[in-house]
């Protein structure tokens, strides 16, 4: 479809113990790592537990296609589990795991999975009698060392559920993994013997690059800082493509890509990345949308590519960019999407293009 423009012109919550008034016969630990934990008391009340988590889940809004799908998958798993927290009920499980950040959210922490050779989260499966958010918090302890504690705030219903992701486990399992966020004082992790020794804190742009798949998304979406926007560099390239690519699987599902992977980086670094008139935004090292324009005849100009991090969808960065589109070509603007892509035509209807 063919536009063109018409009238150019995190708070946290501490507290030692609490109960949760939406499950009465269910104890919560908060405590800091610092202290010794004594298992969580749980007396029963699973279903609510249970109707809880599936709320939870249900309202999660994806940060991009891998966590839509596998919130999908999730709730299709979940509700045929009779005992979806037990490890040893099914090979199917929920688990949980622990997005660790400095308390300045300045750096991110990952350690090397000893198994799976694989920079990961912390995170396990979940004791019996244990809530995820309190597993979640248990295995970032026992995994790191650091004085570690969860970050609110924290309602009735527990702390905000950060991230969710269905993946292959050892032993043919599948784990439904439910990710919360918790914070540290930056200090050097402590992992006990038995543990991964490979512990670090990262900084977000390098953590995005090594970590493994599937936590891409919610380290884009949790990475602190405004994005500012640039020109492109010849550096640029891998970074740009990767936003290309994760843009179309989120916002075009049923539109496939007609080239593989590897070309699409190919077309980015050999013709588009340094030969365009390109911008990008970027937050401290990470790009997280690009916009490719050209001059197009007769003054008026063509937005040829406009694509958001799906992490990034939301936050008024796409109003910035058309807005640079529209001072670049003053005299009139156009650009093509795709017709199914209906938020698109929204987005763009809203900035004054016309079909």
């Amino acid at each position: 479809m063919r536009f063109r423009a018409v009238g150019l012109p995190p708070a946290t919550v501490r507290s030692d113990y609490r109960r949760v008034r939406a499950l009465p016969e269910v104890a919560i630990l908060t405590k800091s790592c610092s202290t010794e934990h004594s298992s969580t008391a749980y007396r029963g009340r699973v279903p609510d537990l249970q109707q809880l988590i599936r709320s939870a889940v249900v309202a999660r809004r994806p940060v991009d296609a891998r966590e839509r799908d596998s919130v999908a998958s999730f709730l299709r798993l979940y509700d045929a589990l009779e005992q979806p927290f037990s490890e040893q009920a099914n090979k199917v499980h929920v688990t949980a795991s622990a997005i660790v950040v400095t308390d300045d959210r300045r750096r991110v922490l990952l350690h090397l999975h000893k198994r799976m050779n694989m920079w990961l989260q912390p995170g396990g499966h979940i004791d019996a009698g244990e809530l995820p958010w309190s597993a979640a918090l248990r295995e970032a302890c026992e995994e790191t060392g650091l004085p570690a504690q969860l970050v609110g705030p924290a309602g009735e219903d527990g702390p905000q559920l950060l991230h969710v992701d269905v993946h292959g486990g050892p032993k043919g399992h599948t784990h439904l993994d439910l990710r919360y966020l918790i914070e540290s004082p930056q200090v050097p992790p402590t992992p006990p013997q038995g543990e991964s020794q490979d512990v670090k804190w990262f900084l977000w742009h390098n953590a995005v690059d090594t970590a493994e798949a599937g936590l891409e998304g919610i380290l884009r979406a949790v990475q602190p800082g405004d994005a500012r926007i640039r020109i492109a560099r010849h550096t640029d390239a891998v970074e740009c493509a990767q936003v290309y690519l994760r843009s179309r699987a989120f916002a075009l599902p049923t539109v496939p890509l007609v080239h593989a992977d590897r070309e699409v980086r190919r077309w980015m670094a050999d013709e588009v990345v340094g030969r365009t008139d390109m911008w990008v935004a970027e937050v401290d090292g990470t790009i997280v949308a690009l916009m490719v324009l050209d001059p197009g005849r007769d003054q008026q100009g063509w937005i040829e590519h406009l694509y958001l991090d799906p992490a990034w969808m939301g936050r008024g960065l796409g109003d910035k960019l058309v807005q640079l589109a529209k001072e670049r070509s003053p005299h009139g603007l156009q650009l093509w999407t795709f017709q199914v892509n209906e938020p698109a035509r929204r987005f763009y209807e809203r900035h004054g293009f016309v079909a």
